[in-house]
């Protein structure tokens, strides 16, 4: 009787874990129309914007002078358009990206109302397609992301692709029908208000078909992706998690890497007045203390009103390439800047075949366009 005893004071020092926290989209419930809400609220204040903005280069009035928006008639800056991206992104990543293998591309990043210092913010997440990927065993999950503020003000959309492990979706719900996501009465409002001011710091004129190394290059520190990554609530280990993953192993999210490529373009596109991100995909990944760059293709100019154009882009992200002065001298394959180039695989495989200088040096391809008042 005292032996028995013994042993179970014994195994009672001893407890295994049969809890286990799970995040994520749960595979076994996915459908068409599905909602998802983020748990988290979160309040920006003017102190995120000052390290936002000593953290991502900035072309636009509206981002960055309190006094240009009160010309425009906001009582405040606006919060950034990059910083909103990410945040859209972030807060969907605990109950929706983090099950998710890869995000393929992003689409129609759209600015839909001001945002300023002091808003608080949450985002809603709706499966919008539910698809067999070409990789056998795995599924591409169409989703819409939709910020809004404490109002309940819609300010920011975007939509992502992701690769998933395989799902066997639901029966479809037919989600209602709504209409697309615009930003036309912003931009309406950006156009009217700009018109009798003056706006100086145009740099460069441009005309389709022109092709423009961008000398800015940026690394993205270890701290400063801990910083963002918990900040924005982008749970996703690979992001942070030094125990599992060695110092290169780390890796940027997508928003920020896509953030710091337009924010390094835009200084030779200034001054911005709106920008808008049309498509996205990543070629390679960067890791924490890589260097980013960029180049861009310009594809249109078109004027909309007598001094305002927009300026249609393709901007290609580099990583750890000093990008005028190792560039400079380089011939690139149009075949690059052909708009039915759409994949990762067929950037690689252009620039494995004709661009030898390039190869894994491309981190990301941004198609995405920007407002700007010229001289008339």
């Amino acid at each position: 009787m005292l032996f028995l005893q013994g042993s179970l004071m014994c195994m009672e020092e001893f407890l295994k874990p049969n809890r286990r926290a799970e995040y994520g989209l749960d595979l076994d419930k996915v459908f068409v129309g599905k909602e998802i809400v983020s748990r988290y609220n979160i309040t920006v204040d003017e102190s995120v914007l000052s390290m936002w903005s000593g953290f991502m280069p900035t072309a636009s009035y509206p981002e960055s002078s309190r006094e240009f928006a009160g010309r425009l008639g906001f009582h405040q800056i606006f919060l950034p358009y990059g910083f909103l991206l990410n945040l859209t992104l972030s807060l969907g990543v605990e109950n929706f990206a983090h099950s998710s293998v890869l995000k393929v591309e992003m689409r129609d990043a759209l600015y839909l109302n001001p945002a300023f210092p002091g808003d608080t913010f949450s985002c809603s997440i709706k499966i919008t397609d539910v698809r067999p990927a070409r990789i056998e065993g795995y599924t591409l999950i169409e989703s819409s992301h939709l910020l809004f503020n404490q109002k309940g003000e819609a300010v920011f959309s975007v939509t992502r692709i992701s690769l998933f492990p395989q799902v066997s979706p639901r029966k479809s719900i037919p989600p209602e029908r709504k209409e697309p996501y615009h930003n036309n009465r912003f931009k309406e409002q950006i156009l009217a208000r700009t018109r009798s001011i003056d706006m100086e710091n145009v740099i460069f004129s441009f005309r389709a078909g022109d092709l423009l190394l961008h000398p800015y290059v940026r690394p993205i520190g270890k701290s400063e992706n801990l910083f963002w990554a918990t900040y924005l609530k982008n749970t996703h280990p690979s992001h942070y998690n030094y125990q599992r993953y060695q110092p290169g192993e780390i890796v940027i999210s997508g928003g920020i890497v896509t953030a710091m490529v337009i924010g390094i373009a835009g200084r030779e596109f200034r001054q911005i007045l709106m920008q808008q991100i049309n498509n996205a995909f990543h070629v390679h990944p960067v890791f924490a203390e890589d260097r980013v760059g960029a180049f861009s293709y310009i594809r249109e100019v078109r004027q909309i009103m007598p001094g305002y154009e927009e300026v249609f882009i393709r901007t290609f992200g580099l990583r750890n390439m000093d990008t005028e002065p190792e560039l400079a001298d380089v011939a690139f394959p149009v075949a690059l800047f052909d708009s039915k180039v759409e994949r990762p695989s067929e950037v690689r495989q252009i620039i494995d075949e004709k661009c030898p200088i390039l190869k894994d040096r491309v981190c990301s391809l941004v198609n995405w366009s920007v407002l700007r008042k010229v001289d008339a």
